[in-house]
């Protein structure tokens, strides 16, 4: 069912409820105000009738002239007089004007009327003879009033729910027309189309909506365009890597595989001192293994595999000690950690490598600690890294593709990455990422 349908469909139901309600209630109200009205009357009549007899009692008048005396009664509204003849036949001898009123319906008499009073009177005239006068309350009157002003009640409780209805669709139409343009903005950023915002809606919660959908657009904007920038920089390096490998194939490989084959043609030659060239051949031999192990080592780090991770990043920290001793590298490792899988060490260790060489390029730095331990041990374990420099820092205008690179690997485990830089109190990196358990054979 539609937004539109629902609330009509409610408005439909709690209209007949409060039109079920109201009548019972006027039902109710009209029997009780009917009640209370006849009885008044009754008892009013009953009272004049009361006096006529004690006037009558000490005169002598004849039977027209009691009747006419005794007419006035009848004009008493919700009262009904009739008399007894001779034959004991109840005649009406007064009859009431007829009034253009509206009849009310059967079904409403009959929910309003109740049980009403009724008297007798015997009356003795001046020839000795006796009249039986009854008296009987008569709601008809009052229950057509009740009608008329419990049917304008009703219609107008029926104007007012109307106006109400349409005061409501009217509103609501205006509603519907602002969802529907908040969902051409939703489709619109499903599609990709982030340049396009939303315009600012009178109603505060649609207004807030639209902010919130317009900063999405914009977050998914920067994240679709360093996305971009990060696979156009990957696939530079990747070209980049691959020239340098290839530079490094001809110009070490090549010339040393040159250089022993031509020592290995000389040493067919009559006179060539064997033993010196055998020894060149050894120490090409040793150039190029070491040269291999050095392009195998960047482009993988095979010590990962057989020594751990602990072992692994020992060995990254203790090579740029090497490479520079006036940076003090400090690691904290938590040794629990040489358990988790291998997917899990590779970004761990790259993370770390990525953070030592940024702090060797860009912080000035003397101290550069590197904290990586377990965290939460028996619910939801994860591997937290924090790195600390105390070089120049300063608040980046935009991360640098090995920042963006760090917090892609960290995402993509379901982790978290924090960079924080502040001017001269260098920089700190706070990475969480839960533990993938080491797999049998892995």
């Amino acid at each position: 069912m539609s937004l539109r349908g629902l609330i009509n469909s409610r408005i439909l139901i709690s209209v007949i409820i409060i039109i079920l309600f109201g009548s019972l209630l006027t039902i109710w109200q009209a029997r009780h105000s009917v009640e209370r009205e006849v009885n008044s009357s009754f008892n009013l009549a009953l009272q004049m009738i009361e006096l006529g007899f004690s006037h009558l009692s000490r005169t002598s008048m004849t039977e027209f002239e009691w009747l006419q005396q005794i007419s006035a009664i009848q004009h008493t509204r919700h009262i009904h007089i009739s008399i007894l003849n001779e034959e004991g036949e109840e005649v009406e001898w007064f009859v009431a004007e007829s009034l253009d009123e509206e009849v009310p319906p059967e079904w409403f008499v009959r929910a309003v009327r109740t049980t009403y009073p009724s008297a007798n009177y015997d009356i003795k005239l001046a020839d000795g003879r006796v009249k039986q006068m009854i008296v009987r309350a008569d709601p008809l009157d009052e229950i057509a009033e009740a009608w008329e002003e419990s049917e304008s009640y009703f219609w107008s409780v029926m104007t007012m729910i109307a106006v109400i209805f349409l005061a409501i669709n009217f509103v609501f139409n205006s509603m519907l027309q602002n969802v529907r343009t908040i969902v051409v903005g939703l489709r619109r950023v499903e599609s990709g189309q982030y340049g396009r915002k939303l315009p600012p809606y009178d109603i505060r919660e649609f207004d807030a909506i639209a902010s919130e959908i317009n900063h999405l657009s914009d977050a998914l904007k920067v994240a679709k365009e360093n996305n971009q920038a990060l696979a156009r920089h990957t696939m530079q390096i990747q070209e980049s890597e691959r020239r340098n490998l290839s530079r490094e194939l001809h110009d070490e490989m090549g010339q040393s595989l040159t250089a022993i084959k031509a020592m290995s043609t000389a040493i067919r030659q009559p006179g060539s001192d064997v033993m010196k060239i055998s020894d060149s051949i050894a120490e090409i031999c040793n150039h190029l293994a070491g040269v291999v192990r050095s392009m195998m080592k960047t482009l993988h780090p095979l010590s990962l595999a057989d020594l751990g991770l602990g072992a692994t990043l020992t060995d990254l920290v203790n090579e740029w000690r090497r490479r520079h001793p006036e940076l003090m590298i400090k690691l904290n490792y938590d040794e629990r950690l040489d358990q988790v899988s291998h997917e899990l060490a590779i970004h761990v260790y790259r993370i770390a490598q990525e953070c030592i060489t940024n702090v060797v390029r860009h912080a000035n730095a003397s101290t550069v600690t590197l904290t990586i331990r377990q965290e939460g041990e028996h619910t939801s374990p994860r591997v937290v890294m924090r790195i600390r420099d105390n070089g120049q820092g300063g608040k980046p205008s935009g991360y640098g593709f090995g920042v963006l690179a760090m917090q892609e690997r960290v995402e993509n485990m379901g982790g978290r990455f924090r960079f924080e830089s502040e001017a001269g109190k260098g920089v700190s990196i706070n990475v969480w990422m839960p533990i993938i358990e080491k797999i049998e054979n892995e």
